[in-house]
C-alpha cells in the first residue's frame, strides 16, 4: 500500500491511497487519518488505486467517514460495502 499526500490550496488534506488495505496497513492508513482528524483538519481519501479492502479496512474507512472524512474514488463494489452515499463514500 501506499499513501500519497496530494497538495492542495482549498485546506483539505488529501490523501491518495493506492495498493491492498490489510492488515498491517490498516495501522498504517489508521495513522495517517488520525492525524488529521484528531485536529479535525478536513480529509479526504482517494481510493481509486485500491486493489483490496479486508474487513479490518473496511471497519476503518466505515469509522473515518463516521468522523467526517470524505471518501471519494470508491469502486462500486467498496462503495456498496461502506453503504452507499449515506456511508460517506462517493
Amino acid at each position: 500500500m501506499r499513501i500519497t499526500r496530494v497538495p492542495g490550496t482549498d485546506g483539505v488534506a488529501r490523501l491518495s491511497i493506492e495498493g491492498r488495505l490489510a492488515e498491517a496497513e490498516v495501522t498504517e492508513l489508521a495513522t495517517s487519518c488520525e492525524a488529521y482528524l484528531a485536529a479535525r483538519h478536513p480529509l479526504l481519501l482517494d481510493l481509486s488505486g485500491v486493489t483490496f479492502v479486508d474487513a479490518q479496512a473496511l471497519g476503518l474507512l466505515h469509522a473515518v467517514a463516521q468522523r467526517g472524512a470524505v471518501l471519494t474514488g470508491c469502486s462500486p463494489f467498496l462503495r456498496e460495502m461502506l453503504g452507499g452515499p449515506q456511508g460517506g463514500a462517493e
